[in-house]
Protein backbone atom coordinates (compact mmCIF):
# COMPACT_ATOMS: atom_id res chain seq x y z
CA UNK A 1 0.00 0.00 0.00
CA UNK A 2 1.02 3.30 -1.16
CA UNK A 3 2.09 6.08 1.77
CA UNK A 4 -0.59 8.70 -0.11
CA UNK A 5 -3.56 6.02 0.71
CA UNK A 6 -2.23 5.26 3.65
CA UNK A 7 -2.45 8.47 5.46
CA UNK A 8 -3.90 9.99 8.52
CA UNK A 9 -2.62 13.80 7.99
CA UNK A 10 -1.00 15.09 4.80
CA UNK A 11 1.78 16.81 6.55
CA UNK A 12 2.61 13.25 8.80
CA UNK A 13 2.97 11.90 5.52
CA UNK A 14 5.22 13.81 4.00
CA UNK A 15 7.14 14.23 6.96
CA UNK A 16 7.92 10.56 7.03
CA UNK A 17 8.46 9.95 3.53
CA UNK A 18 10.91 13.06 3.72
CA UNK A 19 12.21 11.04 7.03
CA UNK A 20 12.71 7.92 5.24
CA UNK A 21 14.27 9.42 1.82
CA UNK A 22 16.60 11.17 4.36
CA UNK A 23 17.45 7.84 7.08
CA UNK A 24 18.45 6.42 3.39
CA UNK A 25 20.57 9.01 1.96
CA UNK A 26 22.74 9.24 5.07
CA UNK A 27 23.15 5.46 5.26
CA UNK A 28 23.57 4.52 2.36
CA UNK A 29 25.04 7.87 0.69
CA UNK A 30 27.32 8.28 3.89
CA UNK A 31 31.57 8.65 3.89
CA UNK A 32 32.48 5.33 4.57
CA UNK A 33 35.14 4.97 1.60
CA UNK A 34 39.16 5.76 1.85
CA UNK A 35 39.60 3.74 5.36
CA UNK A 36 37.84 6.05 7.54
CA UNK A 37 34.20 7.61 8.13
CA UNK A 38 33.92 11.42 7.71
CA UNK A 39 30.57 13.05 8.10
CA UNK A 40 30.69 13.63 3.92
CA UNK A 41 27.97 12.61 1.54
CA UNK A 42 27.73 11.15 -1.86
CA UNK A 43 26.05 12.80 -4.38
CA UNK A 44 24.19 10.24 -5.79
CA UNK A 45 22.98 6.72 -5.19
CA UNK A 46 22.32 3.58 -7.79
CA UNK A 47 19.01 2.59 -5.47
CA UNK A 48 19.19 -1.06 -7.06
CA UNK A 49 22.99 -1.62 -5.56
CA UNK A 50 22.04 0.61 -2.39
CA UNK A 51 25.90 2.21 -2.45
CA UNK A 52 27.23 5.60 -4.59
CA UNK A 53 27.09 6.11 -8.44
CA UNK A 54 30.73 6.04 -9.53
CA UNK A 55 31.85 8.56 -12.33
CA UNK A 56 34.32 6.94 -14.80
CA UNK A 57 37.00 9.89 -15.79
CA UNK A 58 40.67 8.92 -17.15
CA UNK A 59 40.42 5.32 -15.97
CA UNK A 60 39.47 6.51 -12.59
CA UNK A 61 36.29 6.17 -10.88
CA UNK A 62 35.11 8.72 -8.00
CA UNK A 63 32.63 8.62 -5.64
CA UNK A 64 31.76 12.50 -6.02
CA UNK A 65 31.18 14.35 -3.29
CA UNK A 66 30.03 18.12 -4.12
CA UNK A 67 28.70 19.97 -1.65
CA UNK A 68 27.55 22.58 -3.94
CA UNK A 69 25.35 19.68 -5.31
CA UNK A 70 24.18 19.21 -1.95
CA UNK A 71 22.89 22.84 -0.47
CA UNK A 72 19.22 21.92 -1.39
CA UNK A 73 19.58 18.52 0.60
CA UNK A 74 21.25 20.14 3.49
CA UNK A 75 18.19 22.49 3.29
CA UNK A 76 16.08 19.63 3.66
CA UNK A 77 17.57 17.75 6.37
CA UNK A 78 17.87 21.29 8.47
CA UNK A 79 14.19 21.79 7.67
CA UNK A 80 12.91 18.23 8.99
CA UNK A 81 14.71 18.82 12.03
CA UNK A 82 12.78 22.01 12.90
CA UNK A 83 9.53 19.60 11.57
CA UNK A 84 10.33 17.08 13.48
CA UNK A 85 12.57 18.11 16.37
CA UNK A 86 14.67 15.20 15.59
CA UNK A 87 18.37 16.89 15.79
CA UNK A 88 20.39 14.23 13.49
CA UNK A 89 19.49 15.70 10.37
CA UNK A 90 19.90 19.19 10.81
CA UNK A 91 23.22 18.01 12.71
CA UNK A 92 24.51 15.75 10.00
CA UNK A 93 24.13 18.73 7.46
CA UNK A 94 26.18 20.61 9.59
CA UNK A 95 28.58 17.97 10.20
CA UNK A 96 29.57 17.47 6.44
CA UNK A 97 29.60 21.57 5.68
CA UNK A 98 32.05 21.57 8.56
CA UNK A 99 33.97 19.08 7.13
CA UNK A 100 34.10 20.78 3.97
CA UNK A 101 35.78 23.67 5.23
CA UNK A 102 38.22 21.72 6.86
CA UNK A 103 38.86 19.74 4.15
CA UNK A 104 37.38 20.87 1.23
CA UNK A 105 38.94 23.81 0.25
CA UNK A 106 40.57 25.62 -3.34
CA UNK A 107 42.22 27.92 -1.56
CA UNK A 108 39.70 29.83 -0.14
CA UNK A 109 37.29 28.65 -2.76
CA UNK A 110 35.51 24.59 -2.44
CA UNK A 111 36.27 22.18 -4.73
CA UNK A 112 33.37 21.98 -5.08
CA UNK A 113 30.56 23.18 -8.54
CA UNK A 114 29.99 22.75 -12.23
CA UNK A 115 33.34 21.12 -12.94
CA UNK A 116 35.13 20.42 -9.46
CA UNK A 117 34.25 17.68 -6.89
CA UNK A 118 35.92 15.71 -4.12
CA UNK A 119 36.39 11.68 -4.48
CA UNK A 120 35.63 10.32 -1.17
CA UNK A 121 37.77 6.87 -2.12
CA UNK A 122 40.60 8.60 -2.83
CA UNK A 123 40.47 11.62 -0.67
CA UNK A 124 41.39 14.01 -3.38
CA UNK A 125 39.78 17.07 -5.39
CA UNK A 126 39.10 16.04 -8.92
CA UNK A 127 37.87 18.20 -11.65
CA UNK A 128 36.26 17.93 -15.55
CA UNK A 129 39.91 17.64 -17.55
CA UNK A 130 38.88 19.34 -20.32
CA UNK A 131 37.91 22.39 -18.23
CA UNK A 132 40.93 22.40 -15.77
CA UNK A 133 40.35 23.28 -11.72
CA UNK A 134 37.84 25.72 -12.74
CA UNK A 135 35.27 26.68 -9.69
CA UNK A 136 32.06 27.49 -11.39
CA UNK A 137 28.93 28.06 -9.76
CA UNK A 138 25.28 28.80 -11.95
CA UNK A 139 22.35 28.94 -10.47
CA UNK A 140 23.65 27.03 -7.18
CA UNK A 141 22.79 29.56 -4.85
CA UNK A 142 24.25 27.52 -1.79
CA UNK A 143 22.17 27.55 1.55
CA UNK A 144 24.35 30.23 2.95
CA UNK A 145 22.17 30.63 6.01
CA UNK A 146 24.45 27.10 7.09
CA UNK A 147 27.12 27.74 6.33
CA UNK A 148 27.10 31.00 8.63
CA UNK A 149 25.82 29.14 11.35
CA UNK A 150 28.53 26.42 10.90
CA UNK A 151 31.40 28.94 10.61
CA UNK A 152 30.64 32.71 10.31
CA UNK A 153 34.02 34.19 9.55
CA UNK A 154 34.66 31.06 6.90
CA UNK A 155 31.61 32.03 5.30
CA UNK A 156 32.52 35.67 4.66
CA UNK A 157 35.30 34.84 3.17
CA UNK A 158 34.75 32.37 1.21
CA UNK A 159 31.88 35.30 -0.45
CA UNK A 160 34.55 37.43 -0.84
CA UNK A 161 36.99 34.52 -2.42
CA UNK A 162 33.95 34.59 -4.62
CA UNK A 163 33.86 37.78 -5.89
CA UNK A 164 37.88 38.10 -6.13
CA UNK A 165 38.22 34.98 -8.14
CA UNK A 166 35.43 35.42 -10.75
CA UNK A 167 35.00 39.30 -11.15
CA UNK A 168 37.58 40.22 -13.85
CA UNK A 169 37.11 44.05 -14.04
CA UNK A 170 35.55 45.64 -11.75
CA UNK A 171 35.19 48.73 -13.14
CA UNK A 172 32.61 47.27 -15.03
CA UNK A 173 31.66 44.22 -13.50
CA UNK A 174 33.00 42.12 -16.22
CA UNK A 175 33.03 38.16 -14.53
CA UNK A 176 34.04 34.78 -15.83
CA UNK A 177 31.96 31.91 -14.84
CA UNK A 178 35.27 30.22 -14.38
CA UNK A 179 37.41 31.00 -11.13
CA UNK A 180 40.35 30.46 -9.34
CA UNK A 181 41.63 31.39 -6.04
CA UNK A 182 43.39 34.90 -5.68
CA UNK A 183 45.50 35.45 -2.93
CA UNK A 184 44.26 39.11 -2.21
CA UNK A 185 47.27 41.39 -1.35
CA UNK A 186 48.21 42.78 2.21
CA UNK A 187 45.74 45.12 3.63
CA UNK A 188 43.19 45.40 0.63
CA UNK A 189 39.62 44.95 1.12
CA UNK A 190 37.83 43.24 -1.80
CA UNK A 191 34.74 45.69 -1.89
CA UNK A 192 36.53 48.93 -1.82
CA UNK A 193 36.86 49.95 -5.04
CA UNK A 194 35.77 52.14 -7.64
CA UNK A 195 33.25 51.54 -9.99
CA UNK A 196 33.29 53.20 -13.83
CA UNK A 197 29.71 52.39 -14.58
CA UNK A 198 31.00 51.33 -18.25
CA UNK A 199 27.51 50.90 -20.34
CA UNK A 200 26.57 47.50 -21.28
CA UNK A 201 27.79 45.66 -24.36
CA UNK A 202 31.24 46.63 -23.96
CA UNK A 203 33.69 44.22 -25.17
CA UNK A 204 35.54 41.76 -22.67
CA UNK A 205 36.94 38.39 -22.16
CA UNK A 206 34.15 37.12 -19.59
CA UNK A 207 30.90 35.44 -20.30
CA UNK A 208 28.76 38.00 -18.19
CA UNK A 209 25.61 35.03 -18.34
CA UNK A 210 23.12 35.68 -15.58
CA UNK A 211 23.17 32.31 -14.36
CA UNK A 212 26.61 32.46 -12.83
CA UNK A 213 26.13 36.13 -12.52
CA UNK A 214 22.86 35.46 -9.84
CA UNK A 215 25.31 33.36 -7.85
CA UNK A 216 27.25 36.29 -7.08
CA UNK A 217 24.75 38.43 -6.66
CA UNK A 218 22.76 36.36 -4.38
CA UNK A 219 26.12 35.63 -2.28
CA UNK A 220 26.89 39.50 -2.06
CA UNK A 221 23.47 39.79 -1.09
CA UNK A 222 23.69 37.57 1.84
CA UNK A 223 26.75 37.98 3.08
CA UNK A 224 25.18 41.88 4.03
CA UNK A 225 22.06 39.95 5.74
CA UNK A 226 24.94 38.40 8.13
CA UNK A 227 27.15 41.11 8.22
CA UNK A 228 25.50 44.52 8.01
CA UNK A 229 28.29 45.47 5.82
CA UNK A 230 27.03 47.63 3.02
CA UNK A 231 29.42 47.50 0.25
CA UNK A 232 28.56 43.87 -0.31
CA UNK A 233 25.06 44.65 -0.93
CA UNK A 234 26.00 47.89 -3.34
CA UNK A 235 27.90 45.58 -5.18
CA UNK A 236 25.49 43.08 -5.27
CA UNK A 237 22.86 45.50 -6.76
CA UNK A 238 25.12 46.94 -9.15
CA UNK A 239 25.82 43.29 -10.86
CA UNK A 240 21.88 42.72 -10.73
CA UNK A 241 21.22 46.21 -12.06
CA UNK A 242 23.65 45.46 -14.98
CA UNK A 243 21.54 43.23 -16.33
CA UNK A 244 18.68 45.75 -16.28
CA UNK A 245 20.42 48.15 -17.92
CA UNK A 246 20.66 45.61 -21.11
CA UNK A 247 16.76 46.41 -21.72
CA UNK A 248 15.09 47.28 -24.93
CA UNK A 249 13.85 51.01 -24.29
CA UNK A 250 10.38 50.01 -26.06
CA UNK A 251 9.90 46.59 -25.01
CA UNK A 252 11.57 46.39 -21.37
CA UNK A 253 12.77 42.97 -22.57
CA UNK A 254 16.76 42.22 -20.91
CA UNK A 255 19.65 40.01 -22.15
CA UNK A 256 21.14 37.07 -20.69
CA UNK A 257 24.63 38.88 -20.60
CA UNK A 258 25.76 42.46 -20.33
CA UNK A 259 28.79 42.26 -22.35
CA UNK A 260 30.08 40.77 -25.55
CA UNK A 261 33.18 38.18 -25.51
CA UNK A 262 35.77 38.76 -27.60
CA UNK A 263 37.44 35.78 -27.38
CA UNK A 264 37.24 32.86 -29.10
CA UNK A 265 34.97 29.99 -27.74
CA UNK A 266 35.52 26.38 -27.93
CA UNK A 267 34.68 26.34 -31.56
CA UNK A 268 36.50 29.43 -32.41
CA UNK A 269 33.51 32.09 -32.46
CA UNK A 270 33.60 35.14 -30.51
CA UNK A 271 29.77 36.11 -29.70
CA UNK A 272 27.82 33.60 -30.67
CA UNK A 273 24.85 35.40 -32.08
CA UNK A 274 27.08 37.23 -34.19
CA UNK A 275 28.77 34.57 -35.36
CA UNK A 276 25.69 32.45 -36.52
CA UNK A 277 23.05 35.02 -37.47
CA UNK A 278 25.11 38.14 -37.98
CA UNK A 279 24.21 37.45 -41.79
CA UNK A 280 21.08 35.75 -41.15
CA UNK A 281 19.19 39.14 -39.06
CA UNK A 282 21.83 41.71 -40.10
CA UNK A 283 19.05 44.34 -39.74
CA UNK A 284 18.56 43.56 -35.76
CA UNK A 285 22.43 43.38 -35.36
CA UNK A 286 21.86 40.91 -33.03
CA UNK A 287 24.54 40.06 -30.50
CA UNK A 288 23.98 37.21 -27.04
CA UNK A 289 23.00 39.92 -24.94
CA UNK A 290 20.12 40.81 -27.14
CA UNK A 291 18.80 37.15 -27.87
CA UNK A 292 17.05 35.29 -25.97
CA UNK A 293 16.23 31.79 -26.71
CA UNK A 294 13.60 30.01 -24.68
CA UNK A 295 15.73 28.50 -21.74
CA UNK A 296 17.46 31.12 -21.27
CA UNK A 297 14.27 32.74 -20.74
CA UNK A 298 13.78 30.25 -17.90
CA UNK A 299 16.46 31.38 -16.52
CA UNK A 300 16.06 35.31 -16.79
CA UNK A 301 12.33 35.47 -16.28
CA UNK A 302 12.42 32.40 -14.11
CA UNK A 303 15.27 30.64 -11.91
CA UNK A 304 17.01 34.15 -11.44
CA UNK A 305 13.81 36.01 -10.85
CA UNK A 306 12.75 33.66 -8.18
CA UNK A 307 16.35 34.31 -6.61
CA UNK A 308 16.04 38.16 -6.81
CA UNK A 309 12.51 37.87 -5.20
CA UNK A 310 13.78 35.89 -2.60
CA UNK A 311 16.34 38.13 -1.97
CA UNK A 312 13.56 40.87 -1.54
CA UNK A 313 11.68 38.69 0.73
CA UNK A 314 14.91 38.06 2.95
CA UNK A 315 16.05 42.14 3.10
CA UNK A 316 12.63 43.43 3.31
CA UNK A 317 13.43 46.95 1.90
CA UNK A 318 17.09 46.88 1.30
CA UNK A 319 16.08 43.93 -1.28
CA UNK A 320 13.22 46.56 -2.58
CA UNK A 321 15.41 46.36 -6.08
CA UNK A 322 15.95 42.72 -6.40
CA UNK A 323 12.23 42.23 -6.38
CA UNK A 324 11.60 45.20 -8.78
CA UNK A 325 13.59 44.04 -11.01
CA UNK A 326 12.73 40.51 -11.39
CA UNK A 327 8.58 41.80 -11.31
CA UNK A 328 9.87 44.17 -14.50
CA UNK A 329 11.13 41.03 -16.21
CA UNK A 330 8.41 39.14 -16.00
CA UNK A 331 6.39 41.73 -16.86
CA UNK A 332 7.97 42.15 -20.33
CA UNK A 333 8.83 38.65 -20.89
CA UNK A 334 5.00 37.92 -19.91
CA UNK A 335 3.98 40.24 -22.81
CA UNK A 336 6.55 39.99 -25.84
CA UNK A 337 7.00 36.59 -25.43
CA UNK A 338 4.61 34.34 -23.44
CA UNK A 339 2.14 33.49 -25.83
CA UNK A 340 -1.21 32.39 -24.15
CA UNK A 341 -2.69 30.42 -27.23
CA UNK A 342 0.13 27.81 -26.95
CA UNK A 343 0.99 28.21 -23.30
CA UNK A 344 4.65 28.96 -24.36
CA UNK A 345 7.86 31.64 -24.09
CA UNK A 346 8.70 32.05 -27.59
CA UNK A 347 12.84 33.11 -28.62
CA UNK A 348 12.55 36.51 -28.83
CA UNK A 349 15.31 39.88 -29.70
CA UNK A 350 15.17 42.23 -27.00
CA UNK A 351 13.69 44.51 -29.46
CA UNK A 352 10.43 42.66 -29.56
CA UNK A 353 11.28 40.14 -32.96
CA UNK A 354 9.55 36.82 -32.15
CA UNK A 355 12.25 34.57 -33.76
CA UNK A 356 9.86 31.35 -33.58
CA UNK A 357 9.94 28.98 -36.55
CA UNK A 358 13.41 30.92 -37.77
CA UNK A 359 15.32 28.16 -40.17
CA UNK A 360 19.22 28.75 -39.05
CA UNK A 361 20.88 28.88 -42.33
CA UNK A 362 24.48 28.82 -40.51
CA UNK A 363 25.47 25.93 -37.52
CA UNK A 364 26.73 27.48 -34.53
CA UNK A 365 25.79 27.63 -30.63
CA UNK A 366 22.03 28.05 -30.93
CA UNK A 367 21.38 25.13 -33.68
CA UNK A 368 22.66 23.44 -36.66
CA UNK A 369 21.84 24.97 -40.20
CA UNK A 370 18.37 23.77 -41.19
CA UNK A 371 17.07 23.72 -37.68
CA UNK A 372 14.28 25.87 -36.54
CA UNK A 373 14.31 28.14 -33.33
CA UNK A 374 11.44 26.89 -30.95
CA UNK A 375 8.68 27.80 -28.69
CA UNK A 376 8.73 26.07 -25.11
CA UNK A 377 5.47 25.28 -22.96
CA UNK A 378 5.88 27.38 -19.99
CA UNK A 379 6.01 24.42 -16.89
CA UNK A 380 6.29 24.59 -12.78
CA UNK A 381 9.29 26.56 -12.50
CA UNK A 382 7.52 29.70 -14.79
CA UNK A 383 3.98 29.46 -12.99
CA UNK A 384 6.06 29.51 -9.57
CA UNK A 385 7.92 32.60 -11.21
CA UNK A 386 4.86 34.68 -12.13
CA UNK A 387 2.73 33.49 -9.13
CA UNK A 388 5.51 34.98 -6.15
CA UNK A 389 5.63 37.90 -8.53
CA UNK A 390 1.81 38.14 -8.09
CA UNK A 391 2.33 37.77 -4.29
CA UNK A 392 5.07 40.32 -3.59
CA UNK A 393 3.35 43.08 -5.74
CA UNK A 394 -0.16 42.25 -6.44
CA UNK A 395 0.36 42.86 -10.03
CA UNK A 396 -3.09 41.78 -11.88
CA UNK A 397 -1.03 41.18 -15.21
CA UNK A 398 1.20 38.83 -13.31
CA UNK A 399 -1.88 37.38 -12.03
CA UNK A 400 -3.61 36.29 -15.80
CA UNK A 401 -0.22 34.94 -17.14
CA UNK A 402 -0.22 32.90 -14.28
CA UNK A 403 -3.53 31.43 -15.01
CA UNK A 404 -2.82 31.36 -18.14
CA UNK A 405 0.23 28.77 -17.48
CA UNK A 406 -1.89 26.80 -15.19
CA UNK A 407 -4.20 26.30 -17.57
CA UNK A 408 -1.57 24.94 -19.85
CA UNK A 409 -0.35 22.69 -17.41
CA UNK A 410 -3.78 20.98 -16.62
CA UNK A 411 -4.50 22.71 -13.27
CA UNK A 412 -7.90 24.16 -14.21
CA UNK A 413 -8.27 27.37 -13.41
CA UNK A 414 -6.77 29.61 -10.71
CA UNK A 415 -9.90 32.54 -10.99
CA UNK A 416 -10.59 34.87 -13.14
CA UNK A 417 -9.10 37.55 -10.47
CA UNK A 418 -7.25 37.24 -6.95
CA UNK A 419 -10.55 37.94 -5.04
CA UNK A 420 -12.51 35.05 -7.42
CA UNK A 421 -13.44 31.80 -6.81
CA UNK A 422 -10.63 29.36 -8.20
CA UNK A 423 -11.33 26.26 -10.59
CA UNK A 424 -8.49 23.89 -9.96
CA UNK A 425 -8.17 20.80 -10.98
CA UNK A 426 -5.00 19.27 -10.77
CA UNK A 427 -4.44 16.33 -13.16
CA UNK A 428 -3.35 12.78 -11.52
CA UNK A 429 -0.52 13.00 -13.91
CA UNK A 430 0.81 16.37 -12.42
CA UNK A 431 4.20 15.79 -9.93
CA UNK A 432 6.06 18.22 -10.63
CA UNK A 433 7.56 19.89 -7.02
CA UNK A 434 7.56 23.54 -8.53
CA UNK A 435 4.32 22.97 -8.69
CA UNK A 436 3.99 22.86 -5.01
CA UNK A 437 5.47 26.39 -3.88
CA UNK A 438 3.52 28.22 -6.92
CA UNK A 439 0.52 26.94 -5.01
CA UNK A 440 2.04 27.61 -1.95
CA UNK A 441 2.41 31.20 -3.24
CA UNK A 442 -0.85 31.66 -4.54
CA UNK A 443 -1.62 30.82 -1.30
CA UNK A 444 0.12 33.11 0.59
CA UNK A 445 -1.23 35.58 -1.45
CA UNK A 446 -4.68 35.20 -1.43
CA UNK A 447 -5.15 32.97 1.55
CA UNK A 448 -8.33 31.04 -0.20
CA UNK A 449 -7.74 27.24 1.06
CA UNK A 450 -8.14 25.90 -2.63
CA UNK A 451 -4.66 26.48 -3.36
CA UNK A 452 -3.64 24.71 -0.58
CA UNK A 453 -5.93 21.64 -1.25
CA UNK A 454 -4.57 21.85 -4.91
CA UNK A 455 -0.64 21.64 -3.30
CA UNK A 456 -1.62 18.35 -1.78
CA UNK A 457 -3.06 16.97 -4.70
CA UNK A 458 0.28 17.69 -5.90
CA UNK A 459 2.32 16.44 -3.00
CA UNK A 460 -0.06 13.21 -3.22
CA UNK A 461 1.34 12.87 -6.74
CA UNK A 462 4.82 13.04 -5.58
CA UNK A 463 4.34 10.48 -3.12
CA UNK A 464 2.52 7.99 -5.76
CA UNK A 465 4.32 8.42 -8.76
CA UNK A 466 8.39 9.52 -7.58
CA UNK A 467 8.86 7.82 -4.48
CA UNK A 468 10.83 4.32 -4.96
CA UNK A 469 12.70 2.72 -3.05
CA UNK A 470 13.23 5.14 -0.62
CA UNK A 471 14.33 7.42 -2.98
CA UNK A 472 13.08 10.88 -4.90
CA UNK A 473 13.29 9.96 -8.46
CA UNK A 474 11.32 10.70 -11.82
CA UNK A 475 9.46 7.13 -12.33
CA UNK A 476 9.55 3.82 -10.85
CA UNK A 477 12.39 2.87 -13.85
CA UNK A 478 14.80 5.32 -12.87
CA UNK A 479 17.82 3.89 -11.15
CA UNK A 480 20.14 6.78 -9.67
CA UNK A 481 18.89 8.70 -7.28
CA UNK A 482 20.23 12.43 -6.89
CA UNK A 483 20.28 13.33 -3.23
CA UNK A 484 19.80 17.08 -3.69
CA UNK A 485 16.52 16.41 -4.90
CA UNK A 486 13.86 19.29 -4.48
CA UNK A 487 10.83 16.72 -4.25
CA UNK A 488 11.40 16.42 -0.37
CA UNK A 489 12.35 20.20 -0.13
CA UNK A 490 8.61 20.95 -1.40
CA UNK A 491 7.24 18.71 0.53
CA UNK A 492 8.88 20.03 4.01
CA UNK A 493 7.36 23.53 2.40
CA UNK A 494 3.55 21.90 2.02
CA UNK A 495 3.61 20.18 5.66
CA UNK A 496 4.70 23.07 7.14
CA UNK A 497 2.26 24.97 5.44
CA UNK A 498 -0.34 22.46 6.39
CA UNK A 499 0.89 22.86 9.96
CA UNK A 500 1.16 26.68 10.00
CA UNK A 501 4.96 26.94 10.27
CA UNK A 502 5.90 28.19 7.28
CA UNK A 503 9.03 30.11 8.77
CA UNK A 504 10.28 26.45 10.11
CA UNK A 505 11.94 25.33 6.57
CA UNK A 506 14.45 26.95 4.78
CA UNK A 507 13.52 28.81 2.08
CA UNK A 508 14.27 27.13 -1.23
CA UNK A 509 15.64 30.21 -4.21
CA UNK A 510 15.10 28.01 -7.14
CA UNK A 511 18.67 26.56 -7.07
CA UNK A 512 19.71 23.55 -9.20
CA UNK A 513 22.51 21.57 -8.98
CA UNK A 514 24.68 19.79 -11.60
CA UNK A 515 28.25 18.67 -12.48
CA UNK A 516 29.49 18.65 -15.82
CA UNK A 517 33.03 16.59 -17.08
CA UNK A 518 34.05 13.64 -19.61
CA UNK A 519 32.69 10.46 -19.10
CA UNK A 520 34.83 7.55 -20.26
CA UNK A 521 33.19 6.44 -23.55
CA UNK A 522 30.88 8.93 -23.81
CA UNK A 523 32.62 12.31 -23.54
CA UNK A 524 31.73 15.43 -21.97
CA UNK A 525 28.53 15.03 -19.89
CA UNK A 526 26.02 16.20 -17.77
CA UNK A 527 25.18 14.84 -14.64
CA UNK A 528 21.29 15.60 -14.30
CA UNK A 529 20.82 14.15 -17.83
CA UNK A 530 23.45 11.55 -18.31
CA UNK A 531 22.61 9.93 -14.80
CA UNK A 532 19.74 11.44 -13.45
CA UNK A 533 17.29 10.60 -16.12
CA UNK A 534 18.42 6.84 -16.63
CA UNK A 535 16.27 3.97 -16.67
CA UNK A 536 19.06 1.95 -18.34
CA UNK A 537 22.34 0.92 -16.14
CA UNK A 538 25.65 2.45 -16.95
CA UNK A 539 27.71 -0.83 -17.64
Amino acid sequence: MSLATEKKSPGEDYIRAVSQFADRALEEGGDRYGGQRTPLLADGIDTRAGEPFRWKSGGREWILCNPANQQNLYRTLDGLSSLTGNRKYGEAAREAMDHAFAHLRYGRLFSWGGHMAYDLNRRISVHAADKGRKHELKCHYPYYELMWDVNPAETLAYIDALWESHVVNWDNLEFSRHGEPVIPSAGSRIWNRPYAHEPVFFRGVGLTFINAGSDLYYAAAMRFLFSGDEEPLLWAKRLAGRYAETRHPSTGLGGYQFSLSILPGPNGRGDRAIDQFGEQLREHRPIEATLSVARQIFTIAGTSAICRMTLADALGERGREFGQWAVEDLLAYGEHAYDDADHSFHPILTNGTRLTGLVMEKSGYYGKAGDTLKAAPAGALMLWSYAMGYRQTKDRRLWRTAGSIARGLGLGAIGESPDGQPALAVNGGFSHPMGIFAMLELYRATGHPAYLTAAVRIGDNILEQRFHRGYFLPGVSHIYAKLDAIEPLALLHLAAALRGKTESVPAYPAGSAFFSAPFDGFGHQTDNSFIYSRTEPLA
